[in-house]
């Protein structure tokens, strides 16, 4: 094998592994734009908002802090508590985001492991489905859950919980009414009224749209 072929080899082996963190970096990217979707609602926001708690080992009440003061979506904050848990100070995080990089660049700046990151996203977004799920089967239950963390969907909200796409928001809407419809044969799965019409004014009705949404 003459030296330029060696060096084309060496160049291709060289491409892999940056490929594959490239890869995991757009699943943990596809999997978390999904959660922040499913957050834009009071009732997917509770979910969100308990799963990432559970999964993270934080407070909700510090999750909620933490994306008024820094306008971060509950994607992004799920990336910036895995830089925290690889030993980035949130603090350091914040500052680059001043300047204007998006947790996504503070991630690859750090190296990020994104294969874990990929993987970590995963079981986040299943949370989500078993605490939504179980809000609508046992609502009365997870309300109070609320007032004993000290969590008000209602008032845990961002500028940046916009910053998501039409195509994510429709397949949140999806996977909102499946898991409704699917808790709706548990007695005592029905929405509260005032949780009921603040999601409605985001998302079809439940119950009387459960077909795919139009594109």
């Amino acid at each position: 094998m003459n030296r330029s072929a060696r060096n084309l080899l060496f160049l291709l082996f060289s491409l892999v592994p940056i490929l594959a963190a490239s890869d995991e970096q757009q699943k943990a990217h596809k999997l978390l734009n999904k959660v922040t979707a499913m957050a834009i609602d009071p009732a997917g926001r509770r979910a969100v908002s308990l799963a990432m708690s559970q999964e993270l080992s934080v407070d909700r009440k510090e999750l909620a802090q933490r994306r008024r003061a820094l306008n971060m979506s509950y994607g992004d904050l799920f990336i910036a508590y895995e830089l925290v848990k690889s030993g980035t100070k949130i603090d350091d995080i914040a500052a680059k985001l001043k300047i204007g990089k998006t947790v996504w660049l503070a991630a690859d700046e750090q190296h990020a492991d994104w294969k874990q990151v990929a993987n970590d996203a995963r079981k986040l977004s299943s949370r989500v489905d078993s605490d939504l799920l179980r809000y609508f089967a046992k609502q009365k239950s997870e309300v109070e859950r609320d007032r004993v963390d000290g969590y008000d969907p209602m008032i845990d909200s961002v500028k940046a919980d916009g910053d998501v796409s039409r195509e994510d928001i429709e397949d949140a809407q999806d996977r909102y009414t499946f898991l409704h419809d699917h808790a709706g044969a548990v007695p005592g799965s029905t929405l509260d009224v005032s949780t009921e019409r603040a999601a409605r004014q985001v998302r079809r009705d439940p119950i009387t749209n459960a077909g795919p949404s139009p594109h």
